[in-house]
């Protein structure tokens, strides 16, 4: 699994980091691809979602609820790698 620096990525460049697919990503977090969707083109709909929904995410993807960025008034990150 390669190696996420630690800043604040999106979900969706989280996701692409660790070569998932939604639908791979649904089945490792037990969250519904249509969740992830929703959550990757509508921030604010994920800033308001459940705690819980975020934990199964972050875990799935080896990181922390806190390193998903869900500020949208920041800058994104400019580099993935």
């Amino acid at each position: 699994m390669a190696e996420i620096k630690k800043e604040k990525y999106t979900l969706e460049q989280l996701r692409r980091l660790r070569g998932y697919s939604k639908e791979r990503l649904a089945k490792k977090s037990k969250v519904t691809s249509r969740t992830i969707f929703i959550y990757e083109t509508d921030i604010e709909k994920m800033r308001n979602g459940k705690y819980e929904t975020l934990e199964k995410l972050a875990k799935a993807l080896g990181v922390r609820v806190a390193d998903i960025y869900l500020d949208p008034d920041s800058e994104k990150p400019k580099k993935l790698i």
